[in-house]
């Protein structure tokens, strides 16, 4: 995992990989490989007001288009 601090214009970087992003600051604040790496930043508990509430999300590859999470499997 890598700490960063970037504008979310920057998001074409980081192209299959998993980023934290903080969505009230619109700033990249982590990228990893795996969603576990990043999970502490995304964790939804907080107990410290000044933590980053920050959102995951993985950037598609130039050839792929978004990625949809789903929590139901389609035979």
């Amino acid at each position: 995992m890598e700490k960063v601090n970037l504008s979310t214009k920057k998001l074409g970087q980081f192209s299959g990989k998993w980023v934290a992003i903080d969505p009230l600051k619109q700033k990249i604040v982590a990228v990893a490989i795996t969603l576990k790496e990043i999970s502490s930043f995304v964790s939804g508990k907080t107990e410290n007001k000044h933590k980053i509430k920050a959102v995951a999300f993985k950037v598609p590859r130039k050839n792929e288009g978004p990625y949809v999470l789903t929590n139901r499997f389609i035979n």
